[in-house]
């Protein structure tokens, strides 16, 4: 069965490149739980459609990380295709490249208008699970060679999508002092030692 649906999805993809194409159809956008992680922590993902011109029913896309400080530990796809019969989801994960391709298609007799009903106030397309493994700033972004919709029209639609920045620092890493806290130091050290030496002369003196 899997090897069925992986065969139906890429016929699918083939024959959406056939079809006539309708630009900025939706807007694909790229969320996190939070901006601001730290090493060690899970962050949480998720693909939302937003604004879409006609009923969707399928899509095709690749989602890029960087797998040196992002660990890509789960996926799952959301329901939007799927009207209570299932749906032909197929997913592919290049590790060493950080990327995920995926592709989900509703039924060919799927109920239109439960499709519909599901997409009108948008929907998840899937989420994702990651691992932090350094600190810095990294990007979740889609690849434009590898992306699109298949409308109940029939037609491939081109989607727009933003993006999203991850913040990560390290809760082990020790500050460095403030350089104004460094030349102050040694101001208070020539002013102590020049304190002690007037107490010094003034006591010889007396």
């Amino acid at each position: 069965m899997n090897l069925f649906k992986t065969a139906f999805c890429q016929l699918i993809t083939a024959c959406l490149l056939l079809l006539s194409t309708s630009s900025n159809a939706a807007l694909i956008r790229i969320e996190t739980d939070q901006q601001q992680y730290q090493t060690g922590d899970t962050v949480t993902a998720w693909l939302r459609v937003e604004n879409a011109t006609e009923t969707l029913t399928g899509f095709f896309l690749a989602l890029q990380y960087q797998p040196a400080q992002l660990w890509l530990e789960s996926w799952t796809f959301g329901t939007g295709f799927d009207d209570g019969f299932g749906s032909y989801a197929y997913s592919a994960h290049d590790l060493i490249n950080g990327k995920l391709s995926l592709e989900e298609y509703a039924d060919w007799a799927a109920d239109l208008d439960l499709l519909m009903a599901q997409q009108q106030q948008g929907f998840v397309l899937a989420a994702f699970k990651f691992t932090v493994k350094k600190a810095g700033n990294f990007v979740l972004e889609l690849d434009n060679s590898y992306l699109g919709f298949l409308g109940s029209s029939a037609n491939m639609l081109s989607p727009i999508w933003a993006g999203v920045s991850i913040q990560v620092t390290d809760p082990t890493a020790v500050p460095a002092p403030p350089s104004a806290l460094l030349m102050l130091c040694p101001l208070l050290w020539l002013s102590l030692r020049r304190t002690l030496s007037v107490k010094r002369t003034k006591a010889m003196l007396s």
